[in-house]
C-alpha cells in the first residue's frame, strides 16, 4: 500500500522541479523581454533601416558614376574632342562651308555613334545627350534623343546657356547633378559638366545628359514606408526629385535640419540621412515610431504564442517521460552493455532517465571508443591517399635521369656549350616545377613542362621525336592537378617508340566539351603515332603510375576520369576528362 503514495510524491517532486525550472523562468523572461523588446524595437528598426539605407546609397552611387562614366568621353576619344571644337567654332552649323581638308561629316557621324551606342548600352534610361557650345556657336544645342535617329540641331538662348554654366561653376570640373524639369512631378535628372578643350584647357561648353529618374527607383527598393513614414531624395538644389509615402508639412524641413529625431503633430519620427557620392543629392527617411511599435505588435504576439506552445510541448513530453522512468533504467543498463559489446544494432526503447551520471558516463566512454576508432580508420585512409599523391607528384623516372645526364656528358666532350647550358636550365625547370608546394597546376603550365621533358628527352633520341602543344581558348588558366600530363607523355616514348629509328609525333592539346546534358568538361589529350597496343591487355598490365593519375583525379574533382583509346600500329590516344562544376574543396 506505500508504493503508490510513494510514487505518487516522486511525480509531484518532479512536477515543482518542472515548474520551478521551466515555467517561472520562461514568464519572468517573457515579461522582461515584453518591455525590453518596446524600447529597443525602434533602435532595431533603425538599425535594420539604416542598412537599407547604405545599399540604397551604394546603388544610387553606381547609378551616378554610370552616367558620369559617359561624360568622360570628350576626354577619352580624341574625335569627340575635335568635333565639340568644331562645334564651338560654327562648323557644323547648317550652310557654313568648312575647310577643304576637315572631314566634318566623318568627325559627325562618329561623334553621332559613339553617343548613341552609350546612350543605348547604358543599364541607366538615359534619355538625351546634348552639348551647348561656346563661343560662336553659342545659343546651338547639338542633342542625340533615345527616341530619335542622329544629331539634331536646335536653336537656344544665351541666357539658357548661361543658366547651365551657372550650375557647373560651384562644381569645378566635377559634374553637377540636379533635376531641370519645369514640371512636377519631376520625370529626368540631368548631369551638367564643362568640357574642356584637351590640349589647351579652353572651356568648349556644357555636356548634359537627362535621365529618367526611373532608374533611380530600383535602387530604392527595400525602405520600408508605413502609413506615416516617408522616404525622399533630393538634388543639390534642395528639390524633392523622388518621394514615397506622404511628406507632411514641416517634416521636410525637420529631416533636413540634422536630428536625429522630431516631432510632427502628435507623431514621433526618427530620421535617416545618406548623401550618395559627391553629387550634393540627399536621401532622407523619415520613420514613424508609432508605425514600427505597431509593427512589431505581431513580432511580439508570434514570440508569445511559440512560446506558449514551446512550454505546452515541454510539459506532455516531461509527462510521457516520468511516468515510466523507473521501469526503464533497466532497459537503458542493458543498452549500454549491448553497446560496449559491439552489438550496435540493438535498439532500446526508452520511455524514461534515472542515474543520470553513470548513463552519461557509460555513453561518453562508448562514444569516445567509436570516435577513436573512426578517427583511427580515417587518418590511416588519408595517410594512403597522402602517400599515394605524394609518390606520384615525386616519381620521376632514374633511366630518363641516367639517360639525360650521359646527354650532357655528350655534349660537353663535344663542345656544345650553349646547348649544354640550355638543357642544364630546362632540367633545372623541371626540378623546380616538380619540388613546388602546389598540389595544383594549369593546363598552360603542365603543357609547359612536358615540353621541357620533350626536349631534354631529344638529347637522347634527336630527331625521332617531335611534338605540337595546342591550349585550347580558355582553357590555359583551369585549375588541374600538378604532374598528370608528364607520366603520360612518358608512356608514349616508353612504350610508344619502335626500337627501330622510326620517329614517333606527340600531339598536347587541350579543350572544353560539354555533353548532351549541358555539363561543360576540361579535356586534356595526349596523342602519340607510336607503335599502339590492344587495350584489352590494359586491364592485366600493372600501370602504377596511370592508376595513381586516375586516383588523384578522382580525389581532386569528383566524376574525373581517365580513358584509353589505342589501335597496334596506328598510335595511341589518352584523355583526361575534368568537370568544370561540382569541385571539391
Amino acid at each position: 500500500m506505500m508504493q503508490p503514495k510513494v510514487e505518487l510524491n516522486f511525480r509531484h517532486t518532479y512536477l515543482r522541479c518542472f515548474l520551478i525550472s521551466a515555467v517561472v523562468p520562461i514568464l519572468a523572461i517573457f515579461v522582461i523581454l515584453s518591455l525590453y523588446y518596446d524600447r529597443e524595437a525602434v533602435s532595431f528598426s533603425r538599425e535594420v533601416l539604416a542598412g537599407a539605407m547604405d545599399a540604397g546609397e551604394n546603388a544610387l552611387e553606381t547609378s551616378f558614376a554610370e552616367i558620369e562614366q559617359i561624360s568622360f568621353t570628350p576626354y577619352l576619344y580624341k574625335e569627340v574632342s575635335q568635333t565639340m571644337t568644331y562645334m564651338k567654332n560654327g562648323f557644323l552649323r547648317p550652310g557654313v562651308e568648312g575647310y577643304g581638308y576637315l572631314d566634318l561629316a566623318s568627325l559627325e557621324s562618329n561623334y553621332t555613334m559613339l553617343f548613341t551606342k552609350m546612350l543605348h548600352s547604358s543599364q541607366q534610361k538615359v534619355q538625351a545627350i546634348s552639348f551647348y557650345p561656346f563661343g560662336a556657336a553659342l545659343g546651338d544645342c547639338y542633342a542625340i534623343e533615345r527616341d530619335t535617329a542622329g544629331l539634331s540641331r536646335t536653336q537656344v538662348s544665351a541666357a539658357e546657356v548661361d543658366r547651365l554654366y551657372g550650375y557647373t561653376v560651384p562644381h569645378g570640373s566635377a559634374p553637377a547633378f540636379l533635376s531641370l524639369d519645369g514640371d512636377e512631378p519631376h520625370q529626368t535628372y540631368s548631369l551638367l559638366r564643362t568640357i574642356k578643350d584637351y590640349d589647351s584647357g579652353k572651356e568648349l561648353g556644357i555636356l548634359r545628359i537627362d535621365t529618367s529618374l526611373s532608374s533611380l527607383a530600383p535602387c530604392l527598393v527595400g525602405m520600408q514606408v508605413t502609413e506615416n513614414s516617408a522616404l525622399m531624395l533630393c538634388d543639390s538644389q534642395g528639390q524633392i526629385v523622388y518621394c514615397d509615402g506622404t511628406v507632411k508639412p514641416g517634416l521636410m524641413e525637420q529631416a533636413q535640419g540634422g536630428a536625429d529625431e522630431g516631432v510632427l503633430g502628435s507623431q514621433r519620427y526618427t530620421f535617416q540621412r545618406r548623401s550618395p557620392g559627391s553629387t550634393g543629392w540627399t536621401l532622407f527617411h523619415a520613420a514613424s515610431v508609432s508605425d514600427i511599435r505597431l509593427s512589431n505588435a505581431g513580432a511580439t504576439f508570434l514570440i508569445f504564442a511559440v512560446t506558449l506552445l514551446a512550454f505546452l510541448a515541454a510539459f506532455i513530453l516531461y509527462r510521457a517521460q516520468s511516468a515510466n522512468m523507473i521501469s526503464s533504467i533497466e532497459s537503458i543498463l542493458y543498452a549500454i552493455r549491448q553497446l560496449q559489446e559491439g552489438n550496435l544494432s540493438y535498439v532500446c526503447a526508452v520511455k524514461d532517465k534515472k542515474e543520470l551520471l553513470m548513463i552519461a558516463d557509460t555513453l561518453n566512454k562508448t562514444g569516445k571508443k567509436l570516435d577513436d576508432l573512426i578517427r583511427t580508420e580515417a587518418e590511416a585512409r588519408t595517410s594512403q591517399s597522402k602517400a599515394e599523391y605524394l609518390a606520384l607528384q615525386s616519381q620521376i623516372n632514374p633511366h630518363f635521369l641516367y639517360n639525360t645526364l650521359n646527354g650532357f656528358i655528350a655534349l660537353n666532350r663535344l663542345g656544345e656549350k650553349q646547348l649544354l647550358e640550355t638543357s642544364i636550365i630546362q632540367l633545372t625547370k623541371l626540378f623546380r616545377y616538380i619540388c613546388s608546394n602546389s598540389d595544383v597546376s594549369t593546363p598552360a603550365r603542365e603543357f609547359d613542362f612536358a615540353t621541357q621533358y620533350l626536349e631534354l628527352q631529344k638529347l637522347r633520341f634527336e630527331e625521332r621525336i617531335t611534338y605540337t602543344v595546342v591550349v585550347g581558348e580558355g582553357t590555359g588558366d583551369l585549375p588541374v592537378p600538378k604532374l598528370v600530363i608528364q607520366p603520360i607523355v612518358e608512356n608514349c616514348i616508353v612504350h610508344g617508340m619502335e626500337e627501330d629509328d622510326e620517329p614517333i609525333e606527340i600531339i598536347l592539346r587541350s579543350y572544353v566539351k560539354k555533353s548532351g546534358e549541358g555539363q561543360a568538361a576540361l579535356i586534356l589529350e595526349v596523342v602519340d603515332t607510336g607503335v599502339g597496343f590492344d587495350t584489352a591487355k590494359l586491364r592485366d598490365s600493372p600501370r602504377v603510375g596511370l592508376n595513381n593519375v586516375t586516383q588523384r583525379l578522382n580525389l581532386f574533382r569528383e566524376g574525373s576520369h581517365y580513358e584509353v583509346s589505342s589501335t597496334p600500329g596506328r598510335g595511341t590516344t589518352a584523355r583526361i576528362i575534368i568537370p568544370l562544376e561540382s569541385a571539391r574543396q
